[in-house]
């Protein structure tokens, strides 16, 4: 049993993780509805005028979330010329240079763009109305504070911690489910991609040509602590930049995406500098974009490079969650 300052501190504890768990979930569904909303809205032609990475002058890493893409358009809605640099649904975040770098590579300035307006209020707009930023982490943490004020709530409400039969915390089956959960995910992203590669191989093309390729190094400042001293190491990864410009109907787009298994991140520079020999600046190439969204575009859409990934991540975690959740039903209820 919990004396009664446990059991005060434990009340606490739960009425701060309920309280979370409500915001957290209350903003997953505010985004939600906002993305869906945003579909609908009026499509109006703007144009690109500002065009940068903000960040400090002072950088360690290149892991490190200090960077924020800055993108101003100007649009025309209801009578009216207006500004907007809102391009998700839910802003801008901080993010990594190179993330941040390679958005706004998709957006120079002065290039045509397509802006979804709020019939009800012009001033609000966005330029990829399907996307946010930030879903995957509100849905993280809604799962984690929703199951940490599962739990503390029911040991409020019996004043003592929970148990089975032979003495196991029931709040230790927590992590395996959670690991298991995330397998869910990664295998809807595994079916979710392998269908998007599907659908993609009909899409209609437009002539592309390529603007930029690269070779990006990034380093990776690694720190180690002992009780003696305090040393670092620096790591380098190498991944592509690839930009190519297309044009649908009067709007200009700019394309970063290969395929769909993700932007390839290797430790050799060799093997960074082959895959981005495939493709040189000034080259034509055939793009094939959505329809219903055409700045959203691949080059290979029959490529499987790097779509095993989300796949393998999900049998990871079955054969993780699922080991241990075995050895807690055992250990708890044999």
């Amino acid at each position: 049993m919990l004396d009664a300052q446990q059991l005060m501190w434990t009340q606490i504890a739960a009425g701060v993780a309920v309280l979370l768990f409500g915001l957290t979930l209350f903003n997953l569904v505010r985004v939600r509805g906002r993305m869906q909303a945003a579909r609908s809205w009026d499509k109006v032609e703007g144009i690109i005028t500002v065009s940068r990475v903000d960040q400090p002058a002072t950088h360690a890493s290149d892991d490190q979330n200090d960077a924020k893409p800055v993108i101003r358009y100007r649009y025309q809605a209801g009578g009216l010329e207006l500004e907007s640099d809102k391009v998700f649904v839910g802003g801008q975040v901080i993010t990594t240079r190179v993330l941040a770098a390679k958005l706004i590579g998709r957006y120079p300035v002065g290039a045509h763009v397509d802006v979804h307006v709020d019939p009800k209020q012009p001033t609000e707009a966005l330029l990829e109305p399907a996307a946010a930023q930030n879903l995957a982490a509100l849905v993280a943490f809604t799962m984690v504070f929703g199951v940490i004020a599962a739990t503390l709530t029911a040991h409020s409400l019996t004043g003592h911690v929970l148990y089975t039969s032979n003495g196991v915390p029931l709040f230790a089956f927590a992590l395996p489910i959670i690991v298991l959960v995330g397998g869910v995910f990664c295998l809807a992203a595994y079916v979710r991609t392998r269908r998007l590669a599907s659908a993609s191989l009909r899409w209609p093309t437009a002539a592309g040509r390529v603007t930029h390729c690269d070779v990006i190094e990034e380093i990776i400042e690694e720190k180690s602590d002992d009780d003696k001293s305090r040393s670092s190491k620096l790591q380098h990864r190498y991944q592509v930049d690839l930009r190519y410009a297309y044009r649908v109907g009067k709007r200009d787009f700019i394309g970063t995406e290969v395929d769909w298994g993700g932007t390839m991140i290797s430790g050799l520079r060799e093997v960074a500098e082959k895959a981005a020999a495939k493709h040189r600046p000034g080259q034509n190439v055939k793009v094939y974009y959505d329809p219903e969204q055409p700045g959203h575009a691949v080059l290979e859409p029959a490529s499987r490079e790097g779509a095993l990934g989300p796949l393998i991540g999900a049998a990871v975690c079955a054969v993780v969650g699922g080991l241990f959740l075995t050895i807690l039903i055992k250990i708890g209820f044999a």
